[in-house]
């Protein structure tokens, strides 16, 4: 504000020069305006002086006032626009402080730095066009590209489901014409074979017209002792028949094949190899029926051959095939699609001429055909059995929408084919006259084992046939719609009527499958991206203009508001003293500091949680308050529509108890990842991860009406990616990897979702729809989807109905009572179009073993069921195999790495040593079991990074796995490969626990120190593949049964080895042999490489395995005896080495022994598992009479005495060994909780596994 004037009457008593002075610091200099000002103030003030004489001195008084407080509040006015232009800057203009230089030197930093931002500016604003140009040319290209992949899905679907019309079509009209046959047979009283159907050109071209067929025949069953009476038959009536359906041809409407009457009239059956015409004379097939010779047809095709009496069982089987589609049909007694022919492929010359010979045939008859090209594409005949009696025999079952044909009558004998109604079609008329003008380029490739692969090129209504061999671009192999020929009805837009007889799927299984192509992709794709672009650039590029031509008008407008920036600076310092000045600039900082303070959104709020500021205040306890933060709307939010899933993997606990940690994080890790990538694809927003729980959620933060289907495809892509990625984890996991399956639960209905504030704040959700989603979750099935009754409702609203079925039984859900629940199948949601026949159906889609299904900790197992015993498959097993392989090869690596350290990187050049190791000979295996075995010397760590085995010892060692896989028993439902792999996993883990540091002493400083408290088993490599190798091959072709059950068979093997631990000794004897092979010189090179390195790796070998014979007496006193001696506190019997070596030596079989029973000292469901497998083996062997007394008899008693005798003791003395750290306890605790719990249990269970077993002897 401007300085108040001087009272007026103060004025009268002062002389008129003190009146004038204006208040200001006479010492300081300002600028020239304020010179100015000075001068132009004393001016006036010697004018008024003057002007005495002739004005009155009041008048002059109050005129000069006046003038003065105008120019004092102009002044005022300038200063007040000039602070409120310049802002922050005006701290910075205090011309009276600053010299011109300074001035100067001020406003060239100012200048560059306005020309810095200016270039960063224009920078951003390239950068900025380069990537919305580039956002706007990839985004129109993905949308042209879903559009095209859009077009493809509904091309392929309207492909694939039209097919599937047509060929339920083609079996409804034979099944009509076939029951219209047989009904008329049995009310003419004609007898099979000897039925005709009068008219039978004009009743079959019906049936012709309507399937598109090229031609329809009937074939009758003629036995050996009807051949005579059918052949005269033919001879009498045959002539008549086919003058009649050729004159059929000419007289009716609608039937244009070409009329043919020069033919030979052939009454023998004949084969396929015959030819009437070059053997007029001929006796017909010599070979045994029945047959099937040809009949009537339509058209009757006889230009030169017999219109009747060709035999079609003389046709040959397909490649591949044992029987022919002819003699699947007769005996499976159901419709069959034969493999397709006329596939012109040149490739194959003998079918090549064959196909062509009949093309050329086809060709004589076929109307509108030009070219025999045309005629020669693939054709298959759809082939429909008649029954004796079928009239009387089949009826038809509608109930539940299941169409099957039921049989009938009095008696319970299977139908009799007598005849059966072909129709021959050609896979082009299939997917013909299907898709609009305009849908071009796609691509239909049909498969099969059978026969070459096929390829046609669909063009809007018109098919072009491309030839033998697939034609597609494996750039779009992942749009690919694909299905079974006998599965097309799925794809049915329509709801099957088909009612018949079902066909057969096991004959020669047609794929077929639908391709997008470039030409297809061209029709989608358009300049209009790279328009999209160049119009995106010119808006950018006019922007800049503009920005510059702003630019340059700013700029213009800044040097003038400075230039008045410093006049209006220095007209305030030499009107206002230096505090008014400050205050004026501090009171406008402060109204701009007031206005940017304020919070400009909840996220702002949010991030500012936790910062202390002038809000907050402590009580007298210490405690802070943040009364902003109290004051602050909450983040939360009520969503109406949602849809909620959890998941969780069965089995996991179980499993994650036999695993490293990193094992565990790695399958999570693995797991979730692919599920939050499916989550984002899919709009479905992840919650959180709770252990093996996944949560997540669809109809928030952005709400969906079709919250509950997307939920529902979100949840089959996870069980999806969960079959998949386990078993492909197993190989690097272990096995029980591939068995581990996801349970999942859905429910749909409000929820509360926000963020809770705090040190680690997170989004929650809240209600009760999150309670019943976890109730669906808990209440689920191994690889099952359940979904509660509100979202099962909001599916059936998206008429997606035949996604689910109701679940047989109630779930009783905690806090909920009992529910009605619905299973999703995974397989209808990817198809989209197929019906769930049964609930029965649904429940063993996914079956799993029981024992994965892992129910809350504490829940009782008595009533569920276990697994049957099951040999294990071809996949698995080569799973196992491959784990097995890198398992072993990091376990040889460290020992060839030692020794090329030690002797040099040429030391296996020469690997003929390995030929010339002495084996002991005179002495059993058992008799070199020794009570200690000497370990080798210390010496000092070192691994050489990027070392790889030669491939040959990696060939040889995947060669002796294999071997050793292949010679386990696989029908033993314990002793097989797989529990070998299970002691190889156990031993692996106790071997690691060996190397963590949680087994050092506090004294253990060094390696060396580290090396004697391990015993050796830490540092030596040799000995670690001896104990995981002894592991492998410890139960090696075992018989299923017991040492004393061999001894008292006289087996062969217990009279070799004397009775004396028979098995084991086998086991070993058989595995070594198999070593020495010559086959296998490599991998005994980088095994070892000197006689003492043998000696020292099979000695081992032999203890460990000798160590799993654990109820021989003899070996049990011996190895009592042994730890008395090592690990007793006076053990002066041995010296300090010798009882080093011989701990070692116990430590190493206690590590096999437990790996050997592991089961029994982890989880209760891996207890559970092989304690029920070893039941089933011994269960068998009594069965098979391979034993004196039912195992159920004594199971229950001897489990618990095994634990307390073997099991908990080992437990005990391992931890005893100090080398295990924490993992002993683990053990010792899983050992005494399934003793507890098998004690409380196990009657019960055993009781189930004898009444299991029973019911699978009975089947």
């Amino acid at each position: 504000m401007a300085p108040k004037p001087r009272n007026a009457s103060s004025h009268h008593n002062d002389s008129a020069t003190t009146a004038v002075n204006i208040p200001r610091d006479t010492s300081r200099t300002s600028s020239l305006a304020c010179g100015d000002i000075e001068s132009r103030g004393m001016n006036d003030a010697h004018s008024a002086h003057s002007a005495h004489s002739t004005h009155s001195e009041s008048s002059e008084h109050d005129n000069f006032h006046e003038r003065l407080e105008q120019t004092r509040q102009s002044i005022s006015s300038a200063a007040g626009d000039f602070l409120d232009a310049m802002g922050d800057d005006c701290s910075v203009l205090d011309t009276d402080r600053l010299s011109k230089q300074q001035q100067e030197d001020l406003t060239e930093k100012e200048t560059r730095a306005v020309h810095k931002l200016k270039i960063l500016v224009f920078g951003s604003l390239f950068l900025s066009m380069v990537a919305v140009v580039l956002t706007a040319y990839f985004l129109t290209s993905k949308a042209e590209q879903d559009n095209f992949e859009l077009q493809f899905h509904d091309d392929a679907y309207k492909l694939l489901g039209n097919m599937g019309q047509n060929v339920e079509r083609i079996f409804e009209a034979s099944d009509a014409f076939v029951a219209n046959i047989a009904s008329f047979a049995a009310h003419t009283n004609q007898t099979w074979p000897f039925v005709t159907i009068p008219d039978f050109a004009v009743r079959a071209e019906k049936v012709r017209s309507m399937c598109g067929a090229v031609y329809v025949n009937t074939y009758h069953v003629v036995q050996d002792n009807q051949r005579a009476e059918w052949e005269a038959y033919t001879a009498e009536v045959g002539p008549g028949v086919a003058r009649k359906s050729i004159a059929a041809i000419a007289e009716y409407d609608g039937m244009d094949w070409p009329i043919s009457t020069n033919y030979t009239e052939w009454n023998v059956i004949f084969s396929y190899e015959e030819n009437p015409i070059e053997d007029p004379e001929g006796n017909g097939v010599t070979y045994p029926g029945p047959y099937l010779p040809m009949w009537q047809t339509q058209p009757t095709l006889a230009e030169t051959e017999s219109p009747y009496n060709w035999d079609l069982m003389s046709l040959p089987p397909v490649p591949g095939q044992e029987r022919s589609a002819m003699e699947i049909m007769m005996q499976d007694k159901r419709p069959t699609i034969t493999a397709p022919y006329l596939l012109a492929n040149p490739a194959v010359p003998e079918r090549y001429e064959e196909d062509l010979n009949e093309a050329h045939w086809l060709h004589s008859y076929l109307p509108n055909v030009e070219t025999v090209e045309e005629v020669m594409q693939p054709i298959s005949d759809f082939a429909y059995p008649i029954y004796h009696n079928a009239h009387e025999r089949i009826q038809f079952n509608m109930d539940d929408g299941d169409h099957q044909a039921q049989e009938l009558g009095s008696n319970s004998d299977d139908p009799v084919v007598a005849a059966l109604f072909s129709v021959t079609v050609y896979w082009k008329d299939m997917i013909k006259d299907i898709l609009p003008e305009g849908s071009n380029g796609i691509l239909v490739v049909f498969e099969s084992d059978c026969v070459q692969e096929f390829t046609y090129e669909v063009n809007g209504p018109n098919v072009v046939y491309l030839g033998a061999g697939t034609f597609h671009d494996a750039k779009y192999d992942h749009m690919t719609q694909s299905s079974l020929v006998s599965d097309l009805r799925f794809y049915a837009t329509q709801a099957s009527t088909y009612t018949g007889l079902p066909l057969e799927e096991t004959y020669c299984p047609l794929y077929v499958s639908v391709h997008a192509s470039a030409k297809m992709e061209a029709a989608y794709t358009s300049n209009t991206p790279w328009i999209f672009a160049l119009v995106t650039a010119c808006v950018f590029l006019l922007t800049v203009v503009a920005f510059m031509v702003y630019n340059y008008v700013v700029e213009k407008r800044q040097k003038i508001i400075h230039k008045s920036a410093v006049t209006s600076n220095a007209i305030v310092s030499s009107l206002f003293p230096e505090a008014i000045k400050q205050q004026l600039m501090e009171t406008q900082a402060m109204k701009r500091l007031s206005v940017e303070s304020v919070p400009t959104s909840k996220l702002e709020t949010f991030l500012n949680d936790g910062t202390k500021n002038d809000n907050t205040f402590e009580d007298e306890r210490g405690s802070t308050y943040d009364v902003a933060a109290r004051n602050a709307n909450q983040i939360a939010e009520l969503f109406p529509d949602t849809t909620i899933m959890f998941a969780d993997i069965a089995g996991f606990t179980a499993w994650a108890s036999t695993r490293e940690p990193s094992h565990v994080f790695t399958l999570l890790e693995t797991l979730y990842g692919s599920f939050d990538k499916s989550a984002k694809r899919m709009g479905i927003f992840k919650v959180e991860t709770i252990g093996d729980s996944y949560v997540a959620v669809c109809g928030l933060p952005e709400p969906n009406k079709n919250h509950a289907v997307r939920m529902a495809r979100f949840a089959s892509s996870c069980l999806d990616d969960m079959s998949i990625l386990t078993k492909r984890l197993e190989v690097s996991l272990g096995p029980g990897t591939a068995d581990l399956a996801l349970r999942v639960g859905l429910h749909s209905g409000p929820t509360i979702a926000g963020v809770l504030r705090g040190e680690k704040a997170r989004f929650q959700l809240f209600g009760d729809t999150v309670n019943t989603a976890s109730r669906m979750e808990s209440s689920s099935k191994p690889n099952r989807i359940q979904a509660s009754q509100k979202t099962a409702e909001l599916i059936v609203e998206a008429r997606r109905g035949h996604w689910l079925t109701a679940r047989k039984d109630l779930v009783n859900a905690k806090g909920k009572g009992l529910l009605q629940t619905f299973w999703l199948n995974p397989k209808v949601l990817k198809s989209s179009g197929s019906v769930v026949s049964s609930v029965e159906d649904l429940e063993t889609e996914h079956s799993v073993d029981s024992n994965n299904n892992e129910e809350s900790e504490g829940k009782s197992t008595v009533g569920r069921p276990f697994s049957a015993p099951q040999e294990i498959s071809e996949e698995k097993l080569q799973r196992l195999i491959d784990w097995n392989v890198e398992l072993f090869e990091d376990l040889l690596k460290p020992i060839v790495q030692k020794r090329m350290e030690r002797l040099g990187s040429t030391m296996d050049k020469d690997p003929s040593f390995v030929d010339t190791v002495i084996i002991p000979d005179g002495s059993s295996v058992r008799d070199q079991a020794v009570a200690s075995v000497r370990m080798p010397e210390f010496e000092p760590a070192s691994v050489m990074e990027d070392f790889e085995l030669d491939s040959e010892v990696v060939a040889q060692l995947r060669m002796y796995i294999t071997t050793v896989a292949n010679l386990y028993r696989s029908s033993n439902p314990f002793h097989n490969f797989e529990h070998a792999s299970h002691v190889i996993m156990s031993t692996i883990k106790l071997l690691q626990r060996v190397a963590t540091t949680d087994v050092k002493k506090k004294d253990v400083s060094n390696e060396k120190e580290y090396y004697d408290f391990t015993f050796g088993i830490s540092t030596d490599p040799l000995t670690k593949f001896a104990i995981v190798f002894s592991a492998l091959i410890h139960d090696l072709d075992h018989a299923g049964v017991s040492n004393g059950q061999l001894v008292k068979e006289d087996d062969p093997i217990a009279v070799i080895y004397e009775g004396l631990s028979p098995m084991e000794q086998h086991s070993f004897t058989l595995a070594f042999e198999l070593l020495m092979e010559d086959s296998y010189s490599k991998l005994r090179a980088a095994l070892y490489s000197s006689q003492e390195e043998f000696d020292r790796f099979r000695q081992l070998c032999i203890n460990c395995v000798i160590a799993t014979d654990v109820f021989d007496k003899e070996l049990k006193t011996f190895r009592e005896d042994r730890w008395k001696r090592a690990f007793a506190e006076d053990s002066s019997c041995l010296s300090e080495e010798e009882a080093w070596h011989c701990k070692a030596t116990i430590t190493i079989e206690y590590i096999i022994q437990a790996s050997d029973v592991a089961h029994t000292m982890q989880h209760w469901h891996v207890y559970q598992r092989w304690n029920q497998r070893l039941f089933q083996e011994m269960y068998a062997a009594y069965k098979a009479g391979r034993g004196d007394k039912d195992p159920s008899e004594g199971w229950y008693e001897g489990e618990l005495w095994f634990f307390d005798n073997y099991v908990i003791p080992l437990a005990e003395k391992l931890r005893h060994c100090e080398v295990f750290g924490v993992d002993c306890d683990q053990l010792l605790d899983f050992a005494n909780q399934n003793r507890v719990e098998w004690q409380k249990k196990g009657s019960e269970i055993v009781e189930k596994w004898k009444m299991e077993e029973e019911r699978r002897g009975f089947k």
